[in-house]
């Protein structure tokens, strides 16, 4: 999936961010710096899963207030959830075929999607919590069931959705409500060396061959690696051996130091070749997270 589908689709009017969930990561949130602050991305993000795990069977897309942004969310394949944030500039028309689109271009290939929006979420990073663990939350509007929708209890609203009345007693739409602040985790240093990446890369890739063949492992590292232009200097042998530049690499080279936006890059790599791999090995995340690397490899590797 190419980066520019999404920025065209946040370029359109009224469309205030976008954010892809997996149920296992933290949400990558889009284009929302300038209408979120840290504490409110959290409180969204809460909110989805208590929607998602109160919606009734056959919900596939339903919509919310937050804030002064209307909230829609559409249920993916492989339990990706997209959400999009928009604002009173909407225009209907333009938002239908091109929010489809969207949606289209996410499920060819999901791998490579979530691979993109860890990239255009760039360095911005939420808790390591889990947002998918039973926590008391403020309330949030439930999409109506579908005897309410023909008992005519529901209030009609765009683009075909139905979200539950107010209340008798409120009179204003019901919003999620942001969380107490919490400090945002210190990011990773520069002094990590392309080596290190090379060693900790290697490593996984040899431990993967315990489960599949050097050529399989080889096609997966191609396919799911990002388009970027840095990381199109890593090369896969047939025998998944991963080397940087033309050759291996001057020892010079190999010296140098990575800086945070290259970790992340390798991170979404990792990330989407790992995905790639669990197609075929069920657990094979866990396998990555209890066997394959050290403490110190899966600083350098996972998010």
């Amino acid at each position: 999936m190419k980066r520019e589908v999404v920025e065209d689709f946040l370029n359109l009017p009224g469309i205030a961010g976008v954010a892809l969930m997996d149920g296992r990561s933290r949400p990558y949130f889009c284009g929302v710096d300038n209408t979120l602050n840290f504490q409110q991305k959290e409180a969204l993000a809460q909110g989805i899963r208590q929607v998602v795990e109160t919606t009734p069977e056959g919900f596939e897309s339903f919509e919310f207030q937050f804030t002064a942004h209307r909230v829609y969310i559409y249920k993916l394949a492989q339990g990706m959830i997209l959400l999009v944030l928009t604002s009173e500039d909407l225009v209907d028309l333009h938002y239908l075929g091109a929010v489809e689109k969207l949606k289209m271009a996410l499920q060819e290939n999901l791998t490579t999607a979530i691979a993109t929006f860890r990239l255009l979420a760039g360095s911005i990073t939420l808790s390591s919590q889990s947002y998918w663990k039973s926590a008391p939350q403020p309330p949030v509007p439930q999409p109506a069931s579908p005897s309410s929708v023909d008992s005519g209890r529901t209030t009609g609203s765009r683009n075909g959705f139905k979200t539950a009345p107010p209340s008798p007693n409120s009179s204003v739409p019901p919003s999620l409500h942001p969380l107490s602040s919490e400090p945002e985790p210190q990011q990773q240093g520069s002094q990590v060396t392309l080596k290190e990446i090379l060693l900790a890369l290697n490593h996984l890739s040899e431990f993967t061959t315990h489960y599949l063949g050097t050529a399989v492992i080889a096609n997966y590292w191609k396919s799911s690696r990002p388009e970027v232009q840095w990381l199109n200097e890593f090369h896969i042998t047939r025998g998944a051996e991963i080397t940087f530049g033309e050759t291996t690499g001057s020892e010079a080279s190999l010296h140098e130091a990575v800086d945070l936006q290259q970790i992340q890059w390798i991170q979404a790599w990792v990330s989407a070749f790992i995905t790639r791999c669990t197609r075929v090995i069920r657990d094979f995340p866990l396998l990555v997270e209890q066997t394959a690397l050290s403490e110190q490899q899966k600083k350098l590797l996972l998010p």
